[in-house]
Order: structure tokens, then sequence, then C-alpha cells
């Protein structure tokens, strides 16, 4: 059950896969499980995963476009749809099965973590913790996540801040 932690952030990998894929090269991950246009880092997408157990585990992946939907109005529902759900499919299979061979012992996104890293669009900006509130939290340089998926901003007095999920999350800095 511990593994399913990770399953947002795969999905939102497959998401951001997806639009590449139709030739949308700026989609890119927002920590945690949103796609956002790394131009500007406007959400395109956020992605919500729901897990649970009915005579066995389960997930689901709810997509829904977001600000700049009329960037995604290029493509029909249905070739947008399939796009998506292939997408994310195949990333959450390739996940699994890692899982499975045990390479996911260190935590949820090891097997994952460096290609996470490579499609958040932030990572090396600089970036502020926002709590649920809006309130900035701390503003620093995206410097990295952990296998549990906790992002790390490197603050101005070269502090590190881990931040989860649950805490804040992070928009690039004003």
């Amino acid at each position: 059950m511990g593994a399913f932690q990770g399953l947002g952030y795969v999905c939102a990998m497959g998401v951001a896969e997806a639009l590449r894929g139709l030739g949308v090269s700026f989609a890119a991950v927002g920590w945690p499980y949103a796609v956002v246009d790394a131009r500007t880092d406007a959400t395109l997408c956020s992605c919500t995963v729901k897990a649970g157990y009915d005579g066995g585990m389960f997930c689901t992946c709810t997509v829904v476009a977001e600000q700049q939907v009329g960037l995604l109005r290029a493509f029909g529902n249905e070739q947008l749809d399939a796009a998506i759900q292939e997408a994310v499919a195949a990333r959450v299979g390739a996940w699994e099965a890692q899982v499975v061979a045990g390479r996911a012992a260190a935590g949820p996104l090891a097997p994952v973590l460096s290609d996470y890293f490579d499609l958040v669009a932030l990572m090396g900006c600089p970036a502020e913790a926002v709590f649920p509130n809006g309130n900035v939290m701390a503003r620093g340089t995206l410097a990295g996540m952990d296998v549990w998926g906790r992002a790390t901003l490197v603050l101005e007095d070269g502090t590190q801040l881990d931040i989860a999920p649950e805490q804040a999350s992070i928009r690039q800095a004003h």
C-alpha cells in the first residue's frame, strides 16, 4: 500500500508525456501532480489520484484541463483522451513492474525519480513554497525530490527545506 503514494507523481508524468507526444513540447510536471506550461508555469492539467480496496487494490486517476485549456483544443477530445489514457497506463504499468521487482524498496518514486526530476518545469529555478491558504512559506531554488516525493528548496542562506505535498505547493517565484 505504501507504493500507492507514488501514483500521483507517476500519473502526472504520463500526462506530460502524452501531451509532448501530441506536440505540446512545453508540457512539464508541476510538483507534485500537475502538468504545466514550462514556459509560464501555468497549469495545463491537474491529476487527482484515489486508491482503495474492493476485493483487491485499485486506483483511479482523474485528469482535468485547467487554465490554458485553449492550448489543448487543437486536439479532439477522443484523441486527447486516448493519448492520455495510453500514456498514463504505460507509465503506471512500467512503474508497477519496477515496484513488484523490488526496485521501490527505498521509496515509491525510486524507480522513476530520475525521469520525474527531468520532467519538473521549475527544477533549478527560483520557486516559492505556498501554504494551502495561499501564503508564501519560503522562497528558494527548487533543488530536487526524494524517493517519497518531498521537494527540496535551497533557501538564500543555503539551508534546505523539505516539503511534502500536504504542506505546500510550489510555484514560480514572483
